[in-house]
């Protein structure tokens, strides 16, 4: 075999290591389940897996919450790896993010959001998913809004970036699809501050859909009740987790209302 052709050579187990990382990354933490749901394997060979990378320093592994999937991040290392094999692997690496970090306050909901996330990468190979982190990049570059809200309340305006944001494949020559913003909600806000949200998503005119997914049957209920009473069921979707995602550790998928 040439030399040079030898030295170019990068086995396929190092692209998918490296793709693994690239997608940490991207959405700041994953977790094993998640890993699984996206590239189709068991909850153990994804454990496996992640565990490896663990060891060899590329991925770092954070046992925040009892009873719940631990979450992984990406090392300098890991970060440098998947950054190199990007080319060779197909996959964009994604630049300008800053390290991520693993938190009590938003453990839960960040395995929540690794979970989604995997899901519709998995129903939805043709568009692409992204994160907060990826989010706030993206507009920061494009100096605008592009899945992002103003949220106006007692006098004040603050921003309001989506958990996930859904972005359809568009056709050669004609503008790009709107984007889908997508909350994974879990805990119960205030009145006033759910119906700010929710009148953001139902005024912005650059989101094709705000789509909800929830935990439990009384989070649903409620936003329900508030997308009626503000007649936003045009723009604004609830669903129950459990329609994207089965089964997670230290979560309560409960049925439909």
């Amino acid at each position: 075999m040439p030399a040079a052709i030898a030295t170019a050579y990068v086995s396929p187990e190092t692209i998918q290591q490296a793709r693994t990382i690239a997608w940490t990354t991207a959405l700041g933490a994953i977790t094993a389940e998640a890993l699984a749901e996206r590239d189709e394997l068991s909850i153990d060979v994804a454990r496996d897996q992640l565990d490896e990378l663990v060891g060899l320093e590329l991925l770092e592994r954070h046992s925040v919450l009892v009873d719940h999937p631990d979450l992984y991040t990406a090392t300098i290392a890991g970060r440098r790896l998947a950054r190199k094999h990007a080319d060779a692997g197909s996959y964009t690496y994604p630049e300008g993010l800053r390290t991520a970090r693993v938190t009590i306050k938003e453990a839960r909901h960040t395995i929540a959001c690794a979970s989604v996330a995997a899901a519709l990468e998995r129903r939805y190979p043709d568009h692409r998913v992204i994160g907060e982190r990826e989010l706030h990049r993206d507009e920061r570059k494009a100096r605008r809004r592009l899945a992002s809200v103003d949220i106006r309340r007692h006098g004040d305006t603050r921003s309001h970036f989506p958990d996930l944001v859904i972005w359809p494949p568009g056709t050669p020559g004609e503008p790009a699809p709107p984007p889908i913003a997508v909350e994974v909600e879990l805990t119960l806000k205030s009145k006033q501050e759910l119906v700010a949200i929710l009148s953001a998503w139902a005024d912005c005119r650059y989101i094709e859909a705000a789509l909800y997914f929830t935990e439990t049957v009384k989070l649903e209920e409620r936003l329900l009740d508030l997308v009626e009473e503000l007649g936003a069921e045009e723009v604004v979707v609830v669903n129950p987790l459990n329609a994207m995602v089965k089964e997670l550790a230290g979560f309560v998928l409960e049925d439909e209302v």
